[in-house]
């Protein structure tokens, strides 16, 4: 009896849930030719797949002619709902020996049949695209049509006799339909019945099929017949069967000295780019080696667009699929289709909603509104509508990283440091100054407004960086101060009178190298990158001190740590070396190792994770394209750890042991969180950085000042806590100097 009544109610929920369910409307006959009408009770996606092919995307109503004969399925998508269809299109009956009964002469089928190419190889092609109206018409007239394979399909060589380069080196057979050029092969692209066709020999960029001297045309009606017309200066053609335009009586065969302005598409293709001039609409399918976008526009006048592969700069909170850039003369809009595969997607844990396509902007990535407009078994596609042409991004977003100004961490965070300024707007000393400078620009912040009594941070940085005390400084000291400067939009090349680049340019040595260690070379790439130097022959020695697995040490000629690996990752991508290389491999490689089990990154050896190891290795994640959430030991990632490390009162501990120097770790800590790697970007909202014209100057080797290095070594020592009286006990005297020399602060 309970299973009775629960039967009815489940029956009467299904009937009343079908009462309310998305519905789908046919109208029209459903024969090959037809024109159908589909509709739907509700604004819905609708996708439509003719014998389980492409699918096609249609929003709200669609009108749809189907080419060929077969199953037809039919879904439509609104929200939560999806309603489902599948019809069966059949062949209208074929008159025997062709005509009686149709508008035109001759009947192109539909299915395929077998082609033999150049190459001897056999090929089957469907009856109803370009290239197959072109086969059956050398059929129905008796001419010749050579075909041979190329990268991106079938391409046409010769039509009754007439062969590419016959009248110059870019001759050729073109097509056109409907008077615009497809731009894919010929066998790629599905006529629909109406449709005019015409295969015309270009001799140049400005050739048209009215200028052109020899063309075909098939005329194609709506029950799929047929009429051809024949130039009658085919060398194989009569002039009685030709076709006379206007009245002039044919067309000549002798190349026109001054071509009419073009109308229509031509490519212009290499490895790394697509071109085209067109005038009207057009669709360009971009080779998958460029970038797997289509690109729909549409001008009034002659225009010339052009798809180039790009390579990555700047930051991007994703995973790449593709980069490109658009180009053009003129200020188009149109919008952008592509596809993103399913495997690729699920390899990464993430959802098909993580797409979007990014655009530059300045030094920026912007995410532009990019819609999911349906899929097949492998792939999502995907549109998005673009104006004013960049460098453009399809990306797989990460997900839950980095955070934001406002997020709870982040907020905790600045308020700690608030709490910490003094009262001369400072924070207790010039590094720790400079890092929490570089921390308000990620966060958004303006450092010009952090004041206290009277005082801001920049101020604190004008009355204690002059003359007297840079002669205390050591190189890391100027590098530091150097990529603060940019990052505030200070001008570095003159702050209080002092250019601090030029500084930093006399411990430039002949090979390189700056300053007098592995580290000090590494954060002098970043501070002169941030200045747009030349940092291309450093770069190159850095390279050179990859120690043999894959990490770099803080001099030459000792062991790999991960802080300067982390380190060195930042300054490679800065200084243009590709998120690929295998220099950049193996040192992720190797930073890898250094990840704890609790998720968390150490400095060296067997010591235990700690935060400022988290933020390198997370900034450094960040500059390689990585998602340091994806970062993980024993389901933690870096970042959780990290977070973990957080104190009630918004500070960052050392370790979870101890606390050290909690300024530098917070600054340190905000910077990675929200994503930023080294140099900080300025923040274009304070004042821009004027670079004057810098003369060239001898390069010379840097002084050993005795007691700037002395100086050095007793402020770092006092900096620095390690934590745990065991830990004390464990450190050699190697390891004390180690840590002297190192950029920390």
């Amino acid at each position: 009896m309970r299973l009775k009544i629960l039967l009815i109610l489940l029956t009467s929920l299904l009937i009343f849930q079908t009462s309310l369910a998305l519905k789908i409307d046919i109208q029209g006959d459903l024969i090959v030719g037809s024109k159908l009408e589909i509709s739907t009770d509700k604004p819905a996606l609708i996708v439509l797949r003719i014998n389980n092919g492409t699918p096609i995307y249609a929003y709200g109503n669609a009108t749809f002619t189907p080419r060929v004969a077969g199953i037809l399925s039919i879904e439509a998508i609104a929200g939560n709902e999806r309603a489902f269809r599948v019809i069966e299109i059949q062949q209208p009956t074929v008159p025997s020996g062709g005509g009686g009964g149709y508008t035109g002469e001759y009947y192109l089928p539909s299915g395929s049949t077998q082609i033999t190419l150049e190459d001897g190889s056999k090929c089957e092609i469907n009856w109803r695209t370009a290239l197959g109206a072109l086969i059956r018409a050398s059929e129905v007239k008796g001419f010749g049509v050579v075909v041979k394979k190329w990268s991106y399909g079938l391409y046409v060589k010769c039509i009754g006799g007439i062969c590419e380069k016959s009248l110059g080196l870019t001759s050729g057979w073109m097509y056109q339909v409907n008077g615009e050029i497809p731009m894919v092969s010929a066998d790629q692209y599905d006529l629909s019945a109406g449709d005019t066709l015409i295969w015309y020999f270009s001799r140049s960029m400005s050739e048209t099929s009215e200028t052109s001297p020899y063309k075909i045309r098939v005329e194609i009606y709506d029950d799929w017949s047929f009429d051809i017309y024949i130039s009658p200066s085919m060398p194989w053609q009569l002039p009685s069967e030709g076709e006379v335009e206007g009245g002039g009586g044919g067309i000549s065969a002798t190349p026109t000295t001054t071509p009419t302005p073009t109308q229509q598409v031509v490519v212009n293709e290499t490895n790394e780019s697509i071109a085209v001039v067109f005038r009207g609409n057009v669709t360009l399918s971009v080779p998958e080696r460029i970038a797997n976008v289509t690109l729909n526009l549409r001008s009034s006048e002659d225009t010339y667009v052009e798809i180039v592969k790009s390579k990555l700069t700047g930051v991007i909170y994703g995973y790449v699929l593709d980069c490109f850039e658009i180009r053009s003369n003129k200020t188009l809009s149109g919008n952008i289709t592509f596809r993103v595969s399913k495997d690729w997607i699920k390899a990464h844990n993430a959802t098909p909603l993580q797409v979007v396509l990014m655009k530059r902007v300045n030094r920026d990535w912007i995410d532009l509104p990019t819609n999911l407009i349906g899929e097949n078994e492998s792939y999502y596609f995907y549109q998005s509508n673009v104006s004013n042409f960049s460098v453009f991004a399809t990306v797989l977003k990460w997900k839950g990283f980095p955070l934001k100004r406002n997020d709870t961490a982040i907020v905790k965070a600045l308020k700690y440091l608030r709490s910490v300024q003094r009262d001369d707007g400072g924070f207790g000393s010039i590094a720790n100054t400079s890092w929490v400078l570089m921390a308000l620009v990620c966060a958004g912040e303006n450092p010009y407004n952090w004041t206290k009594n009277g005082s801001n941070p920049i101020d604190y940085l004008r009355k204690n960086l002059n003359r007297s005390s840079i002669e205390k400084m050591g190189t890391s000291d100027f590098e530091r101060i150097i990529i603060t400067l940019v990052a505030i939009g200070e001008n570095p090349y003159d702050f209080n009178g002092i250019d601090f680049v030029e500084e930093l340019k006399k411990r430039l040595k002949p090979d390189g190298q700056i300053g007098d260690y592995i580290y000090t070379t590494i954060w002098g790439i970043l501070a002169l990158k941030a200045c747009g130097e030349n940092v291309s022959k450093s770069v190159e020695w850095l390279k050179k001190q990859q120690n043999s697995d894959g990490g770099f040490a803080w001099a030459v000629g000792e062991l790999s740590d991960y802080d300067d690996t982390a380190a060195a990752i930042q300054a490679l991508i800065a200084g243009g070396i590709s998120r690929d290389d295998s220099v950049v491999v193996k040192a992720l490689k190797y930073l890898k190792t250094g990840q704890c089990s609790d998720g968390g990154m150490r400095y060296f050896g067997t010591s235990c994770s700690n935060s400022a190891s988290d933020s390198w290795t997370i900034q450094a994640l960040v500059a390689s394209g990585i998602n340091p959430m994806d970062w993980k030991t024993n389901n933690t990632s870096v970042v959780e750890h990290l977070l973990s490390l957080q104190d009630e009162d918004g500070h960052f501990k050392y370790t979870k042991y101890i606390t050290s120097n909690p300024i530098y770790m917070t600054a340190s800590a905000v910077i990675a969180l929200l994503g930023k790697p080294q140099p900080i970007k300025v923040n274009e909202s304070l004042k821009k950085v004027t670079t004057p014209e810098v003369t060239p100057t001898t390069t010379t080797t840097a002084k050993a000042v005795v007691k700037t290095t002395t100086t050095a070594i007793v402020k770092r020592t006092e900096e620095r806590r390690i934590p745990g009286g065991f830990a004390v006990l464990a450190m050699t005297a190697l390891f004390v100097a180690y840590l002297v020399y190192r950029f920390r602060r």
